[in-house]
């Protein structure tokens, strides 16, 4: 939980390096969160379409759109947006890379959406774009644990060296 609310508190901080144990209790408290939102949201949707009787049109409106958890959902997700941009920047950082290679990332999600979106229209190019996006996320996951850059980089020192200062006795 210290990371999570590590990262909360630097959730503007762009410019420093994050260990890949911060950046991943980041990341799974966050998910553990968002999906404890989302199932809070859809298990009424859920219950209803097991109920045997009549689909109400308002009833389901009501359950969808006007469920209070699907705007705390929204609003943590919002919330969230820009300290996991600014984790995983710090992490790119950490192993000796550009923040920018972010957009790399969020280029390749946008093109796995469109691909979905052409599936039934153009099967060659969803294909193709589908191939795309998997490999971003290949090399995605792959910066996301490589080890710390030894050392000093532009972005600041190892986080990793401020754990293990050697104590030293006053004289």
């Amino acid at each position: 939980m210290k990371w999570f609310i590590k990262c909360l508190k630097q959730y503007t901080d762009f410019n420093s390096r994050a260990r890949r144990s911060e950046f991943w209790w980041f990341t799974l408290i966050n998910f553990i969160i968002s999906m404890i939102l989302f199932v809070c949201w859809i298990a009424p949707i859920v219950k209803m379409g097991f109920d045997p009787g009549e689909v109400d049109d308002m009833e389901l409106f009501r359950l969808t759109l006007g469920s209070p958890f699907l705007y705390i959902y929204l609003l943590y997700y919002l919330a969230m947006l820009i300290p996991s941009i600014a984790v995983t920047v710090r992490r790119l950082h950490d192993t000796g890379r550009s923040g920018f290679w972010y957009f790399l990332f969020a280029g390749g999600s946008i093109l796995g959406s469109v691909g979905s979106m052409l599936e039934e229209t153009n099967i060659g190019l969803f294909i193709f774009l589908t191939c795309v996006s998997l490999a971003v996320c290949i090399i995605y996951l792959v910066w996301m644990f490589t080890d710390s850059q030894p050392g000093d980089n532009q972005w600041g020192s190892n986080p990793k060296k401020e754990l293990f200062v050697k104590f030293e006795w006053p004289d």
